[in-house]
């Protein structure tokens, strides 16, 4: 009789363990952190399709800054999760004038430098940022790019994605093996 007790009461501590242990693991998907995997080309060569990178869900959103990788809802679609990079940040005059990205901001003007881009790339213009014109960002907008520009569906086409629509920044990179680390 001892031996179906003790038996029991393993069972039920490994089945509360195993409770315990999802609610943690879900709320820390949920609320903290989760774990994406980067489909299509639009961000190679930095991430190719079928890594698995770590998004931050907390301080992911809270001052973001031009450069920084993040994941989004696209507008209109909360299913899907998209991968682009922080090109325009609020307050920017934004336009794209002869393949390269142009910043106002305060007064002065300048061509972006987007070294992580092959020199020879050229961004194009799309549905909604049109060459030469200027777009002014609110205070919670932002222009998110793709860094294989001819096959991102981005800003350029989508507009300026509010921050709400923002899930958190890529802050680390699990998968493949040979390229574990943190994100820049």
């Amino acid at each position: 009789m001892k031996i179906k007790s003790f038996i029991l009461e393993v069972i039920l501590e490994i089945i509360e363990t195993f409770l315990v242990s999802g609610i943690v693991i879900l709320l820390v998907y949920y609320f903290i952190a989760s774990i994406e995997v980067v489909s299509g080309s639009s961000m190679e060569p930095y991430f190719h399709s079928g890594e698995k990178i770590l998004v931050d869900r907390v301080a992911g959103k809270s001052k973001l800054k031009r450069g920084e990788i993040v994941v989004f809802y696209p507008p209109g679609n909360n299913n899907t999760h998209y991968v682009k990079r922080i090109v325009g940040i609020p307050g920017d005059v934004f336009k794209i004038i002869d393949c390269k990205v142009v910043i106002s901001r305060d007064g002065s003007q300048y061509v972006l430098n987007e070294d992580y881009l092959p020199s020879e790339l050229c961004t194009k213009a799309g549905g909604f940022l049109r060459e030469g014109r200027s777009v002014r960002l609110q205070d919670n907008q932002y222009v998110l790019l793709g860094d294989n520009r001819d096959y991102s569906l981005d800003s350029r086409n989508l507009g300026p994605i509010d921050v709400d629509s923002i899930v958190g920044r890529v802050v680390f990179r699990l998968w493949p093996i040979n390229k574990i680390g943190f994100i820049n």
